[in-house]
C-alpha cells in the first residue's frame, strides 16, 4: 500500500487527467463475532484519449487474519462507441482474499440513449475458483435519468467437496443528472454467491442482498468527486458489510 500511495503521488507528472479512489469497508461479522475492515486504494491516469493505466492496492483484517493483494489494470479505447478495460489482482496466502482476480470488461454506445456492457470475471481462492459473466444496459431515454439494469450469471467450484454451484446477481442502479453539476443515484441487488470471500476457507453458497446510493459533485470543470454508501446482508451468515467509496477526478 506505500508503494501505491508514492506512486499516486507521481500522477501529476504522468498524465493531464488522474483519478483516485478510496473503498473502506466495515464489517460485522455476527454469527462468527467481532468486526472486521478492509481498504482499497486505486488510482488511474489517463496517458491519452485511447488509453488508461492504474494500479491498486488492498489490506484486510477479519478472523485474526491479515491479507494484502496488489495489481493493476490497463483501459483501451479504440473508438468512441468501444471501450475495453483488463484488471488483474495477485495475492499469497489468503484465506478470504482471491490470491488471482482477472477481470475483463467490453462498454459500447449502440444507439443514443442506449449502452450495453459485458463483464468476465475470473477469481480464484485458496479453495474456491469464480466465474461470472455480467451483462448490463445503459438506458437514457429520459432527460437527466439513467437506468442501468444488470444481470450476473455464473459457477462457483469447490475444492472440499468437489462440486459446482451456480451463482447469480440481479439489481437496477438509478441515476439523476445535470450535466457539468451533480448526480445523485441509488442501486439494489438480490443474488447468491460463494463464501469465501466472506467468511475465509467455506465451501457453501448464501443469499445477498445489496442496496445504497451516493452523489457526485462537479466543483469545477476539471474536478469532481463522488460519495457511495452501500450496504450488504449475508442472511444465513447474520453478516452486515458496509462500504463507503470515495472517488475524485481531477484534469490539469
Amino acid at each position: 500500500m506505500l508503494r501505491l500511495a508514492l506512486w499516486l503521488l507521481c500522477l501529476p507528472i504522468l498524465a493531464s487527467a488522474h483519478e483516485v479512489q478510496l473503498v473502506s469497508q466495515y464489517v460485522d461479522l455476527g454469527k462468527a463475532g467481532g468486526r472486521g475492515i478492509q481498504e482499497d486504494l486505486i488510482g488511474r491516469v489517463e496517458l491519452n484519449r485511447k488509453w488508461k493505466v492504474g494500479l491498486q492496492g488492498t489490506y484486510l483484517e477479519r478472523f485474526d487474519l491479515y491479507e494484502k493483494r496488489a495489481g493493476g489494470s490497463v483501459q483501451y479505447r479504440p473508438t468512441d462507441a468501444l471501450t475495453v478495460e483488463a484488471r488483474y489482482l495477485q495475492g499469497m496466502g489468503n484465506d478470504i482474499l482471491a490470491e488471482k482476480d482477472g477481470y475483463l470488461a467490453a462498454y459500447y454506445a449502440l444507439a443514443p440513449g442506449l449502452s450495453p456492457y459485458f463483464i468476465y470475471r475470473h477469481a480464484a481462492y485458496s479453495v474456491t475458483n469464480v466465474d461470472t459473466y455480467q451483462l448490463g444496459l445503459e438506458i437514457e431515454k429520459i432527460q437527466s435519468i439513467i437506468l442501468i439494469p444488470q444481470v450476473l450469471l455464473g459457477n462457483a467450484t469447490f475444492k472440499s467437496p468437489n462440486e459446482t454451484k451456480g451463482v447469480y446477481s440481479v439489481g437496477l442502479r438509478a441515476v439523476y443528472y445535470q450535466e457539468s453539476n451533480y448526480s445523485l443515484f441509488a442501486f439494489g441487488f438480490r443474488g447468491k454467491e460463494a463464501s469465501q470471500g466472506i467468511i475465509g476457507k467455506s465451501s457453501i453458497l448464501v443469499d445477498t442482498t445489496t442496496f445504497g446510493g451516493g452523489a457526485g459533485y462537479n466543483f469545477t470543470p476539471a474536478t469532481r468527486a463522488e460519495l457511495i454508501f452501500d450496504h450488504t446482508d449475508y442472511e444465513e451468515l447474520k453478516n452486515q458489510f458496509m462500504t463507503t467509496t470515495l472517488n475524485l477526478v481531477w484534469v490539469i
